[in-house]
């Protein structure tokens, strides 16, 4: 999408501080000589450090797995995640599928659910849609959030076998959002955004997406964003908008990114800053963002906070128009056309 100018924003659809110096101590100086250092000391192998986190990662891979053995089912579900997520063990799709099957077994639905996301993202197995959405639905049943949510988004986008059913996925979404499932508030959020299998409701909608970014997930925290640079559904807002894009794109909401780039370009909401509109958009660009790469091309073609490069803007217009731009595949011909 478009707005004012060339300046392209993104719709995302669905689905640190520093501690005070310390005094600076004397400078201590050392008169004595050092000893020799035995030969059995001086080759031995540096000990390698483990982080705090990886400490507590493999700590934790270390009770899961001994309660999963004593028939903890919810401990075999979360040592799935560990190998899923690479948490104190190298990541292990296969073995994350083994621990979540046994839970599923035990009755876990989240286990359903996580092997079924397996399956649908094509993680240590062929990409299986049907039988990730049968496992979503014995998820949902037993009362999996992530189960409700993604057995949803089948229904909407008319995967594993599910017939195109907006009414169903919006109930899904209101199943999930109301035990605060930070992604399905989004993604319900956007149904009433579009008017999809719910009424058309842009205050509902921004209740949703504020639920949705308040509860961690970041592509809430940019659609938020939209809603407030709009004034739709709530009060036009430039600086507010901007640090809920800031949230998304943080949290690695791509289109958020890019938005936020728009906000630093026009100087609308925050300083007006090229060359931080410009960093943004290569973040976003570099994550495989269409709108990213062909507002980084237009930076390049123009010579926005950068040297211009009109061969350096038909590659990025030409990685925009993979990323399925249209509008990118043109100038990236024009550019061509024109020698560079």
């Amino acid at each position: 999408m478009r707005r004012g100018g060339n300046v392209v924003i993104v719709l995302v659809a669905l689905a640190a501080c520093h501690a005070a110096p310390e005094p600076v101590a004397p400078v201590t100086v050392v008169l004595a000589p050092a000893a020799p250092v035995p030969m059995a000391a001086a080759v031995r192998a540096p000990v390698p450090v483990v982080s705090e986190a990886e400490q507590a990662f493999r700590k934790a891979l270390s009770l899961n797995q001994t309660a999963c053995v004593g028939g903890d089912m919810g401990k075999c579900n979360d040592l799935g995640i560990n190998f899923e997520e690479g948490q104190g063990t190298p990541v292990d799709y296969a073995r994350a599928a083994e621990y979540y099957g046994k839970a599923c077994d035990g009755k876990v639905p989240d286990g359903c659910a996580n092997l079924g996301a397996l399956y649908d993202d094509a993680k240590g197995f062929p990409e299986d849609k049907v039988k990730a959405s049968a496992l979503y639905q014995q998820g949902c049943d037993g009362g999996s959030n992530r189960g409700c949510n993604h057995l949803g988004l089948h229904y909407l986008y008319t995967q594993g076998g599910r017939a195109q059913d907006n009414v169903k996925a919006a109930a899904l979404f209101t199943i999930s959002c109301n035990k605060r499932d930070a992604y399905a508030c989004t993604n319900l959020g956007y149904m009433y955004w579009k008017g999809w299998g719910v009424p058309l409701d842009f205050v509902k909608c921004v209740d949703l997406y504020e639920r949705g970014c308040a509860g961690g997930d970041p592509n809430g925290c940019g659609n938020l964003g939209i809603q407030q640079e709009k004034g739709e559904g709530t009060a036009k807002d430039e600086i507010l908008a901007s640090v809920s894009y800031r949230k998304g794109c943080d949290g690695g909401a791509l289109g958020a990114c890019v938005n936020l780039g728009a906000l630093y370009e026009d100087g609308r909401g925050v300083p007006a800053d090229q060359r931080r509109a410009d960093d943004l958009y290569e973040k976003a660009c570099k994550g495989g963002r269409a709108a990213g790469c062909s507002n980084l091309a237009r930076v390049y073609e123009k010579g926005l906070g950068v040297t211009l490069d009109p061969t350096k803007a038909k590659g990025f217009y030409k990685k925009a128009c993979d990323a399925g731009d249209a509008s990118a595949c043109a100038s990236w011909g024009a550019l061509a056309k024109a020698g560079y």
